[in-house]
């Protein structure tokens, strides 16, 4: 193995959230043989991956499942109660409660920082070495691999100590002990209207409910006596250092917070005085609050919100660890291609592919089993109701062809066979239908009268007989349609004199 080092100084002012860096990096030749061992154990890792994973899913549904069990049991049986007084007919039972949070005085005595609040937080950030290692593969003939390491030396402000004792390159990237950290003051006396809200009542609250607190030009004597006279009021926090735009290692950003007093709201099982964990008949707790004047509704939607956002979370992190597990699993018949670099690199691509394919394969019917398993009623439910979905949507698919089966050109209603007329001696005995008459219906436009219910007409009668229904008009002459004048014209109607009924001519 060789190693190549390259080191740097990016000097310049940073802004907040931006690094500088610089750094060095390692090249290391591994074998094929190296190569193809470290695959063949990939192999028992990623079969305990993708089994750990099948277990996490079955936990992360059940708590999916059963904190949403919690959430509707608890809302089932939530009691709203004034805050103002205590009733010791609700000891034990699920209390929603609304009004004032009230803490006390609170101090960061070291620096002799007070405020009236229900929470304050001293948050200390030092500018600090940050090693970051980023490794690079160049497959070559013949299966083995050149692998470059590359250490990047980052500045960047943190609340917590880095250690530089493990850096590969520790020359010119020590980092000095953090001379003070970060502490939290929690008002012991708080109370919620006449109830105390001790410190897990107050965890309710969290961060995003706290505004920052200003540091006084009084309050600064204290920071530069502590900081040897390097202390600096900057955007309403301490800087300790020579210029804040300027930052170098070691310098400090000290800011504060608090949890101001104000109104909140609770959902919680009621202890005597206090408020405390309420627990549901399959174990899960019901413990929730927020600042500001909130229903119980409105605590329970935001609960199953959190619920179904930690839920998806956890689903996507097991789907690639699902991946991940059948990618090493897939690993040896890449390194076996990657004889020849070019092969290799599509082997890697099918085989990521192939490993999505088997995720989706393992991943989707694990979280129907570990429904099925939690919920086997609902579950049952979704089954038939899927069938059934399936078996109406088939049949009215089948009844739709048949439909258009039968349907004449030309977009026609279907009309059954009817019977048509006896053809008129003066038509030579042949079949004959009299004007607007269709096979037993009127043509369009006449009235829908079902003519194949009447009597057939006799041509042989003497003299003719017109079918029952048509009034009489005379010889030959019914007046057809019913209760309409008599076509005008030729046809049977007019029979020339003499001319028997069944005679040609």
């Amino acid at each position: 193995m060789s190693t190549d080092s390259d080191g740097g100084w990016n000097s310049g002012p940073p802004t907040d959230g931006e690094t500088f860096a610089d750094g060095d990096s390692t090249t290391e030749h591994v074998g094929f043989l190296e190569r193809l061992w470290q695959s063949l154990v990939g192999i028992l890792i990623g079969f305990g991956l993708i089994a750990a994973t099948i277990w996490g899913i079955f936990w992360n549904e059940g708590r999916a499942i059963g904190t949403t069990r919690a959430l509707n049991e608890g809302a089932g049986v939530t009691v709203s109660v004034p805050a103002a007084r205590v009733d010791p007919a609700n000891e034990g039972k699920l209390v929603h409660t609304s009004g004032n949070l009230s803490g006390g005085q609170l101090a960061d005595n070291e620096f002799q920082i007070r405020s009236q609040a229900v929470r304050l937080v001293r948050k200390v950030e030092m500018y600090q070495w940050k090693e970051e290692r980023r490794t690079e593969n160049r497959s070559n003939a013949g299966g083995s691999q050149t692998r470059t390491t590359t250490y990047t030396y980052e500045r960047t402000w943190s609340n917590q100590p880095i250690s530089s004792q493990n850096f590969r390159q520790r020359d010119g990237h020590q980092n000095p002990a953090m001379p003070i950290t970060g502490r939290t003051e929690t008002a012991s006396g708080a109370m919620l209207g006449a109830f105390r809200a001790d410190s897990r009542v107050i965890g309710l609250f969290g961060s995003s409910s706290e505004r920052r607190l200003d540091v006084t030009q009084a309050q600064l004597g204290v920071f530069q006596s502590r900081f040897s006279g390097r202390a600096q009021l900057n955007d309403g926090g301490i800087y300790v250092g020579s210029d804040p735009g300027n930052p170098q290692i070691g310098d400090l950003r000290i800011t504060y917070s608090i949890l101001p007093e104000g109104l909140a709201s609770i959902v919680a099982r009621q202890n005597g005085d206090g408020f405390g964990p309420y627990t549901a008949s399959n174990g899960r707790e019901v413990f929730l609050g927020a600042t500001g004047a909130r229903t119980a509704q409105e605590l329970y939607q935001g609960a199953h919100e959190t619920n179904r956002i930690i839920t998806w979370v956890l689903r996507g992190v097991m789907l690639f660890a699902v991946w991940l597990g059948f990618f090493l699993i897939l690993r040896p018949f890449v390194v076996l291609a990657d004889v020849i670099p070019i092969f290799g690199s599509a082997m890697a691509a099918g085989a990521g592919l192939v490993s999505v394919a088997l995720a989706l394969l393992v991943f989707l019917p694990t979280i129907a089993i570990a429904w099925f398993w939690h919920r086997p009623v609902m579950s049952i439910a979704l089954i038939v109701a899927g069938f059934a979905g399936a078996y109406g949507f088939r049949m009215l698919g089948e009844r739709r062809r048949a439909a258009k089966a039968g349907a004449p050109a030309g977009g026609g209603q279907a009309m059954g066979h009817q019977p048509a007329y006896a053809g008129h001696p003066s038509q030579g005995g042949q079949d004959y239908q009299p004007p607007g008459y269709q096979g037993g219906y009127p043509q369009q436009g006449q009235p829908q009268q079902a003519y194949a219910a009447q009597p057939a007409y006799d041509p042989n009668a003497y003299p003719p007989q017109p079918p029952q229904g048509y009034p009489q008009g005379g010889y030959g002459q019914p007046t057809y349609p019913p209760q309409q004048p008599a076509p005008q014209g030729g046809g049977f109607l007019n029979v020339p004199p003499g001319l028997r009924p069944g005679q040609g001519g």
